[in-house]
């Protein structure tokens, strides 16, 4: 093939390989599309016709008189199974992901791993028109390319929910690929109806696609955010990708943040708006002011929560967000605590996330506050559902399981049970062989008689661990009286001179036995020779200290960390600040690095 397309360029000099053939390749389809019959093909007994194609990713469209193929097999349902009533010699590309015949209206759908095809339903083929690659209408209503059906009741108002992006060098509106629709009274997002939207003022706000408004309210993508205020909403890209802000408070991704902790972020944005006189931003900066002045601490008012006379404010894990985070989107004067890091306010049942105070949470949905009660552990219960949350985990979230609450019982750390079966880190688990017979053994570790269990799914290759010896002391780790481990669900090797009947960990990182300190990598346990068992305390939730000397892990090695010369300036949050390295002091990186984690 190379040798045909290349014997006659014009030129005779050599054609050096690799090389693009793009142009020779086009030929020569083309050639075969008017002439199919050449060659080895002579004599085939039918002719692969050219339909259409599809340029990204590309997919060819063709027939051979009986079926419709994509890239050589029949076109399918999710299934597998080929569409039935197809007529190949009136199919035809309408746009993007859209298809016809005399008959029917045809959408390409797809997956993670494969492409199917579907038949519109009740798509009326004659007045179909396509508005993007996911959407389409025709007389009677639109269509989503999941092969959603959504009737409209005033034909001609079904649309496009555009937005402007590329802010700067860039500007347009996004057509083609919006996953938002609507007609005269509903509005749709990925073919399903946002509920309560007002339609005829919904539209985007922003350079971003993801903010949405309508008269009433804001929107993150299809939901409504909770308290935004929608006559003071400002979409702030400029400040960073997904921010906002009202007159209360700034958002990202569309959830409420910390005023106290995002006070710096923001200070660039503002100052270079003088402009706006009046924002939270500007009230904080004036508390700020006053501050010395001021006296006293905030209050404890239950659990990890305290007040300073007008805000709910709580401790973060991380010292560098401060002494205090305050959370602003708690109603002051209704919050009282619940349980843990629950509360109540007259929103409903909230929460914040460890490590993360700064980045707020909507109220729980369906929570019924009033019943809300600690089960045990990270288990809570009320009278319509039960919530997992276990904040000793790093980035922990919120679970929710609907629950049999009659039968209901935890079995100890992230297990529990009821009468319709196993109920793990808040999820139900389906075949778990006997759940009746299965017994918590530490964290995210369980057995069932002689199989161990990792975050509810049976390990099928545990190695040399005992399961009657074994216990649960790290959310990823399982060790058994002669040292055997798991690491997640793979089997790891005794560490030489272990001691499994006093380990213990320190923190989220570190832990020790009655002779050596350990930490966790990225593959397992590691034995830490530098440290001193006698002195080593834990430094936090990710490192520990000898007197003066801060050990910690990075890169799957333990770090100790250089002091912080005089001249290095701290890491100021919200400024942007860039490490230049040259090559000859690339080496010193991982080292340099570790100084600066240090800090925080």
């Amino acid at each position: 093939m190379f040798d045909h397309l290349t014997a006659h360029d014009g030129i005779g000099l050599p054609v050096p390989e690799p090389f693009s053939m793009r142009r020779e390749l086009g030929s020569l389809r083309r050639a075969v599309e008017a002439n199919p019959r050449i060659g080895p093909f002579a004599d085939v007994d039918w002719v692969a016709h050219y339909i259409c194609e599809r340029r990204i990713p590309t997919i060819r469209y063709l027939h051979n008189g009986t079926h419709v193929f994509a890239d050589g097999v029949p076109i399918s349902d999710r299934k597998g199974v080929p569409l039935a009533g197809v007529d190949p010699l009136s199919f035809r590309r309408l746009a993007d992901r859209w298809f016809r015949d005399d008959a029917h209206v045809y959408g390409q759908g797809e997956t993670a791993t494969k492409l199917f095809w579907f038949i519109a339903r009740g798509a009326d083929a004659d007045s179909f028109t396509v508005l993007n690659e996911r959407y389409g209408v025709d007389k009677a209503a639109g269509y989503y390319i999941t092969n959603l059906r959504l009737p409209t009741e005033e034909p001609g108002t079904f649309g496009i929910v555009s937005y402007y992006y590329g802010r700067g060098q860039k500007p347009g509106i996004h057509v083609e690929e919006s996953h938002y629709a609507k007609d005269s009274r509903k509005v749709y997002a990925y073919g399903v109806e946002i509920e309560g939207a007002d339609a005829p003022g919904f539209h985007a706000i922003g350079y971003e696609g993801h903010y949405f408004a309508d008269k009433n309210r804001i929107y993150w993508e299809n939901k409504p955010i909770p308290d935004a205020d929608r006559e003071s909403f400002i979409c702030a890209s400029e400040a960073g990708q997904y921010q906002a802000y009202d007159k209360d408070r700034p958002y990202y991704a569309g959830q409420p943040q910390s005023v106290s902790a995002e006070f710096e972020h923001w200070r660039g944005y503002f100052e270079a708006h003088p402009e706006i006189a009046e924002s939270w931003w500007h009230r904080e900066q004036a508390r700020r002011e006053a501050a010395p002045s001021a006296t006293g601490q905030p209050v404890a008012i239950g659990g990890p929560y305290f007040s300073d006379g007008s805000r709910i404010m709580v401790r973060p894990e991380r010292p560098r967000d401060g002494e205090w985070v305050s959370l602003d989107h708690f109603d002051h004067g209704s919050f009282r605590h619940l349980a843990g890091v629950f509360g109540q306010d007259r929103h409903g049942l909230r929460y914040f996330t460890p490590g993360l105070e700064r980045y707020g949470h909507a109220p729980v949905k369906g929570a019924d506050p009033v019943s809300f009660e600690q089960v045990d552990g990270p288990w809570f219960r009320d009278k319509g559902q039960v919530y997992y949350f276990d904040n000793e985990v790093a980035m922990p979230e919120l679970s929710v399981v609907k629950a049999d609450l009659a039968s209901f019982q935890v079995l100890g750390d992230a297990y529990a049970r009821d009468a319709k079966g196993l109920i793990v880190e808040g999820v139900r688990k389906r075949g778990i062989d006997d759940p009746a017979a299965v017994q918590a053994i530490g964290h995210s570790f369980a057995r069932m008689g002689d199989t161990l269990l990792y975050r509810g799914k049976p390990v099928t290759k545990p190695g040399k661990v005992d399961p009657a010896a074994a216990r649960g002391v790290h959310d990823q780790l399982l060790i058994d009286a002669n040292g055997h481990m798991l690491f997640g669900g793979s089997y790891r090797k005794p560490i030489p001179g272990i001691d499994p009947a006093t380990l213990n960990f320190l923190n989220r990182v570190f832990a020790a036995d009655a002779r050596h300190v350990y930490a966790m990598t990225d593959t397992g346990l590691l034995r830490c020779e530098e440290i001193d068992r006698k002195h080593v305390q834990p430094a936090g939730l990710y490192a520990v200290r000898v007197a003066d000397t801060r050990f910690q892990v990075s890169g799957g090695r333990l770090c100790k960390p250089l002091r912080r010369p005089e001249s290095m300036p701290r890491f100021d949050h919200g400024r942007k600040r860039r490490l230049l390295l040259s090559s000859a002091r690339a080496s010193q990186f991982a080292v340099l690095l570790c100084s600066v984690v240090a800090e925080f």
